[in-house]
């Protein structure tokens, strides 16, 4: 078996989340489990860090922090405080998609792409479905079988590698497919609604969600029962649009600006 010497292990759903907790012992699988998550919820807080109010950790347990920041700041803190210096980053499991836009919000994912950014191999790791009892089904084969696949993976390319899961009710599962992103909507809601005292406030929602069908995209992966693999970068430059930009500013690139 696959074996690691320290791998370090984050969410964006809390310390005390169910998906963490199974993360744990199955890494332990292949190594030495360190713990370092968010206090509470931080769901959709993207690659946000703190920068503006002082951090704490506090010891849960033998090699697990809880952070009351980001999962940034928990990647940050463990590699550059706790000075963990991890062979692998995992982060998740994320209770519900990670796909197509979604990465763009995703803590989860961003916990990943924060270990990438500092050079180490890192895996976000996501279960299409938020029914907590499926996802207890992850642990005993599935779970194991996908990181058996996917480390060795991570390891020689050093990226951060998103990777959904289709729920566990489809099971047995096709196998792996390897994506880019796809398109996924949420549909535009706002409630408001005033408080106790007459204030008005808005909770942004999206209870309807569209997919199109995009051959080669993770979003499709999952529609057809594979577990879809995509390799992510915190390089947001658009390579593609470097020549037709270049071409649309010619005439105005060289000339000077007027102080």
């Amino acid at each position: 078996m696959l074996r690691l010497m320290r791998i370090l292990l984050t969410n964006d759903d809390g310390i005390h989340a169910p998906g963490i907790a199974i993360l744990a012992r199955v890494a332990a699988q292949f190594g030495e489990v360190w713990v370092v998550a968010p206090d509470t919820e931080r769901s959709g807080s993207s690659h946000a860090i703190t920068l503006f109010r002082p951090l704490r950790l506090r010891d849960a347990g033998p090699r697990w922090y809880a952070c009351d920041g980001t999962p940034t700041d928990c990647v940050h803190l463990a590699l550059n405080q706790l000075k963990v210096e991890p062979d692998l980053v995992l982060s998740g499991v994320n209770p519900g998609p990670n796909l197509a836009h979604d990465v763009l919000y995703s803590g989860t994912v961003a916990g990943a792409l924060e270990g990438a950014h500092w050079g180490y191999p890192a895996v976000a790791l996501s279960h299409c479905s938020g029914d907590e009892a499926q996802l207890a089904k992850l642990e005993a084969r599935i779970l194991p079988d996908i990181l058996k696949r996917v480390i060795p993976t991570a390891l020689e390319s050093k990226l951060a590698l998103n990777v959904n899961i289709p729920p566990v009710d489809k099971a047995p599962f096709a196998g792996l497919r390897v994506t880019r992103l796809g398109a996924r909507y949420y549909s535009n809601e706002v409630h408001e609604r005033n408080d106790p005292r007459g204030r008005m406030y808005y909770w942004i929602g999206g209870s309807t969600v569209t997919m199109p069908d995009i051959e080669g995209s993770d979003c499709n992966a999952i529609r057809d029962g594979y577990v879809s693999l995509t390799p992510l970068s915190d390089n947001l430059t658009r390579d593609s649009a470097m020549s037709p930009v270049r071409h649309s500013l010619s005439d105005k690139m060289d000339r000077p600006f007027q102080a």
